[in-house]
């Protein structure tokens, strides 16, 4: 079990979250999606970005800060040219 706060940068809003180490990450983006009703995001811990294919045990630790930051490219990607 890895227990960590997930920090949403653009609501200035923490949420204590646990998961199994051997869950993908792209199940946090899922929670975020459903939770926070967030799109076009990134998870960021420390300096590094989540890849959503890897584990969560292999990316998180136990007491981490996770951040949902906005993800530039689907910024840039709405705006029409």
């Amino acid at each position: 079990m890895v227990r960590f706060t997930l920090f949403c940068r653009g609501r200035g809003s923490n949420m204590r979250m646990e998961f199994q180490g051997d869950d993908p990450v792209w199940e946090i983006d899922e929670t975020v999606k459903e939770t926070l009703g967030c799109e076009g995001f990134i998870l960021r811990n420390g300096y590094s970005l989540l890849d959503p294919s890897l584990r969560v045990g292999d990316s998180i630790s136990e007491g981490d800060t996770v951040e949902v930051i906005p993800d530039p490219e689907a910024f840039f990607r709405e705006i029409p040219l």
